[in-house]
């Protein structure tokens, strides 16, 4: 009786060091420049090729998940609305940055109708955070989008699939958008 006891114990502690292990198996740490990280799932793979400004890229095409991350000083918002006559329209902090690159999507998508912001913090930082169906380029697709604001960084992490996706990955979006770290602690 002691040694099924001894045995049940044992045989359960192995299958609970399995899953963890198992667990952090699954992900993957991507380090982009000294300035930020994100932990993705180790299936997602490096591209190159979905936005040339982005500073991250990777993608799952069996899952159709793609994941980008865009960032800028932002010395480079505040010179943005003075050349483009734009101060009246936006204000030079993270409600304006997020406003400005929203607006700018509505040409290249269809969507009803914008969501309002959710105005949240992701790591202690001040994040704004948007999900919402529409199409591109005739196919319907679901968007998670985080605009962050770092210590001298904005940055935007786009998430994405196809909107018949959405229930099955909306979890493993919002997690890769909540890993987000900045790693550059200069100020």
């Amino acid at each position: 009786m002691v040694t099924n006891r001894l045995l049940h114990k044992t045989s359960l502690l192995l299958f609970i060091s399995f899953m963890m292990i198992s667990c952090n198996e699954g992900m993957q740490t991507v380090k982009v420049d000294g300035r930020y990280s994100l932990e993705l799932p180790s299936d997602f793979k490096k591209a190159d090729d979905i936005n040339e400004e982005a500073s991250l890229q990777y993608q799952n095409t069996i899952k159709n998940i793609f994941v980008i991350v865009i960032d800028e000083p932002k010395t480079a918002l505040e010179k943005a609305l003075t050349e483009n006559s734009l101060n009246d329209s936006y204000t030079n902090d993270l409600d304006g940055y997020s406003r400005l690159i929203t607006n700018g999507m509505d040409a290249s998508i269809s969507v009803k109708k914008m969501p309002d912001f959710k105005d949240t913090s992701i790591k202690g930082f001040k994040a704004r955070l948007l999900s919402f169906d529409g199409l591109s380029s005739g196919n319907r697709v679901y968007w998670k989008l985080a605009f962050i604001e770092g210590n001298n960084r904005y940055y935007q992490i786009m998430v994405w699939t196809s909107a018949d996706n959405q229930k099955k990955y909306e979890n493993e979006m919002a997690a890769i958008i909540n890993s987000f770290k900045e790693t550059d602690k200069s100020k």
